[in-house]
């Protein structure tokens, strides 16, 4: 009786304990080697000298951060001057990225949200000073009396990812299909804020949950279906949310990669956190978005300054992130060698699988977007960035 007792335990335990930490199991078994990428070569092979220097610094990039793939472009005045991929978008079929992949880009989602939220400000939809409970009824009691403004800079004091009575017991490896944004944010809506609205920083993908179902509820229509025909379509761009549930065309696959071994990482559930991670894209399309937004053609002037101008907390200081309305902005001395001070605004994501770096350069009315297929910190990438963009940007 005993012996039956310990085997029908062992037989829940076991299960159980596989699915609660699945992420751990499945990242320790099936790995292989990295195939030999020294005789790859980008795509495109450009003729202009300055675009050939900047193929093969790409090549050098690649084989510098080993991974699977890697895929840039370049904007300037508002064109497209330079797009190029190296590597492979699926290492199992041997099939190589090109300019049509697409990538996840992680929390440069973030900054692709802020300007659907810039169409609605400047329709007179929202304002800054809106709270959530003029356009969302089911959010908490706490919830509701955040503003907009303190959902978009990370001041609101909702909580990041946790654990949770769910399999995986982390939030960030969720792969659950979320039919609605409703249900998104019953994963955080009765928590304990963090800090009183507007009185600190504190970096949270589920504010942008939030703000998405603010947007749905100015907009009146489903969050991925405002941003195609407010923002995309206007552009001719093809970002789209990625969906479990259904295949995307030139969707690459995602990997880790570690000491020349690479694997295909855990399978992930994006559907709650579209608005502030969960797009995919190519870096033309996002070059293109960020063309558009420098040059004023969807949103205006002072729509763009108002996006981009960091967000003071309630003691007059600016936040510890000098955020905006989805970009960190702020004059960065790192651009060029000589410490010389240049004002960017930008975004970076880290995906399951996947990295991406978006930063756009206004005073040169240029910017560049880099997207890889491997999961890697955002800062070990921005050295690439900017020896990349040195070729197309010069001191005045």
């Amino acid at each position: 009786m005993k012996k039956i007792c310990i085997i029908s335990i062992l037989v829940i335990v076991i299960p159980l304990l596989f699915y609660l930490l699945e992420p751990i199991f499945v990242h320790t078994s099936g790995w292989s080697s990295l195939p030999k990428i020294t005789k790859l070569q980008p795509v495109v092979q450009h003729q202009d000298s300055i675009s050939k220097k900047a193929d093969s610094l790409l090549e050098d990039i690649f084989t510098h951060i080993k991974t699977p793939a890697i895929s840039v472009a370049v904007g300037k005045n508002g064109k497209i001057v330079w797009a190029n991929a190296i590597g492979y978008a699926n290492l199992k079929k041997k099939t190589k990225a090109n300019l049509e992949t697409k990538f996840r880009i992680g929390s440069t989602s973030k900054a692709v949200t802020s300007i659907g939220l810039g169409v609605l400000l400047q329709n007179k939809k929202l304002s800054f000073d809106s709270k959530v409970k003029e356009f969302v009824p089911y959010a908490s009691k706490s919830i509701s009396e955040i503003t907009l403004k303190q959902l978009a800079s990370h001041t609101s004091g909702i909580r990041n990812y946790g654990t949770c009575f769910c399999f995986p017991i982390w939030e960030y490896y969720n792969n659950d299909e979320y039919p609605n944004i409703k249900e998104s944010i019953a994963v955080f809506n009765n928590d304990d804020l963090l800090f009183s609205p507007g009185t600190d920083f504190s970096y949270s993908t589920y504010n942008y949950t939030m703000l998405s179902a603010m947007i749905e509820g100015a907009a009146k229509m489903d969050f991925p279906d405002f941003m195609k025909t407010s923002v995309f379509k206007p552009l001719s761009i093809d970002i789209d949310v990625e969906k479990f549930s259904s295949k995307t065309e030139n969707l690459s696959k995602f990997y880790e990669v570690e000491n020349n071994e690479y694997k295909e990482v855990y399978k992930v559930n994006n559907s709650n956190k579209w608005a502030g991670g969960g797009f995919i894209a190519t870096p033309t399309d996002l070059v293109t978005l960020g063309n558009a937004f420098l040059n004023y053609k969807l949103l205006n002037k002072e729509t763009v300054q108002s996006l981009t101008q960091p967000v003071t907390l309630t003691n007059g200081q600016i936040n510890e992130q000098s955020y905006a309305i989805g970009w960190r902005s702020h004059a960065s001395e790192s651009v060029f060698k000589d410490n010389y001070p240049v004002q960017i605004f930008h975004h970076a994501g880290m995906a399951t699988g996947a990295t991406s770096i978006f930063v756009l350069f206004p005073e040169y009315n240029a910017s560049i977007s880099l997207l890889i297929n491997k999961t890697e910190s955002p800062s070990n990438l921005f050295k690439y960035v900017y020896d990349l963009i040195h070729l197309f940007i010069h001191k005045p």
